[in-house]
């Protein structure tokens, strides 16, 4: 990872985030095996505070609230046998077309008007406590941490290639790919092994505390609104289904 400023290696972030992650995923082996697989689809929001985007007649512009599309899957493995606290990692991709502002920002931009092609992984590694409402739903709420893994692609000349290496440079820079995260999940029970609901997400850009940008605390936040599908998986503690029994031949 590189300082955006000083085109050097940004060593302390990297060796936070590595500290971070090995904190999170080291209970693992403690932990139940996975109980729920969830695949997410729906949308994504990203703010914008630089006043200057959205000024009529600037150069380059963009909504102060993008609108993308996101999907994702996730596990869900009970911290010990029934118990409502979850470690419930996913991944979610997401792409989209992406500008270099005159402040130095990569911003969304249209088609038309994009210099790079910028493809996006979300790791979010929460913990989960799950309340049941009734027999068919329940309420679930999350924090954990979250990177944000972002790569922009050249579209076409040598000047949009410079800008590219710009926009690495930003989003790698300066702890930017650190998010944590919050989440909250409205789930329904459709059968013993299916369930499906409505999760939202929201990642927090905490490196707006220390970048100095100056556009605010909540620039760049990421918010999802995804539908979720949930799909229980079989156990080995799992009940097997009664075999059926030949009936015994009796004697004459």
């Amino acid at each position: 990872m590189m300082d955006v400023q000083t085109g050097k290696p940004c060593r302390p972030f990297l060796a936070a985030a590595l500290g971070l992650a090995l904190a999170a995923v080291s209970p693992l082996s403690a932990l139940e095996k996975p109980e729920y697989l969830r695949t997410t689809w729906g949308v994504l929001l990203e703010s914008f505070l630089d006043p200057a985007l959205t000024t009529k007649g600037n150069s380059v512009r963009t909504s102060p609230l993008s609108i993308n599309f996101n999907l994702g899957a996730g596990v869900s493995m009970p911290l010990s046998e029934g118990s409502p606290w979850a470690f419930a990692p996913s991944g979610d991709i997401y792409f989209y077309n992406a500008e270099y502002s005159n402040d130095g920002q990569p911003v969304v931009t249209d088609d038309a008007f994009s210099s790079a092609f910028v493809m996006g992984l979300i790791l979010n590694v929460p913990i989960v406590y799950s309340l049941p409402l009734s027999d068919s739903y329940t309420i679930s709420a999350g924090l954990g941490l979250c990177f944000d893994l972002r790569a922009a692609f050249t579209r076409d000349s040598s000047y949009e290639a410079d800008n590219t290496k710009r926009m690495n440079a930003y989003f790698w820079g300066m702890g930017r790919f650190f998010t944590p995260s919050t989440t909250l999940r409205f789930e329904y029970k459709l059968t013993d092994r299916v369930g499906f609901g409505m999760v939202g997400r929201a990642l927090w850009p905490i490196y707006n505390l220390w970048t100095d940008e100056g556009y605010g605390f909540l620039d760049q936040g990421k918010y999802f609104v995804d539908l979720v599908i949930r799909y229980k998986l079989k156990s080995a503690s799992e009940p097997l289904a009664p075999a059926e029994v030949s009936p015994t031949p009796t004697s004459p």
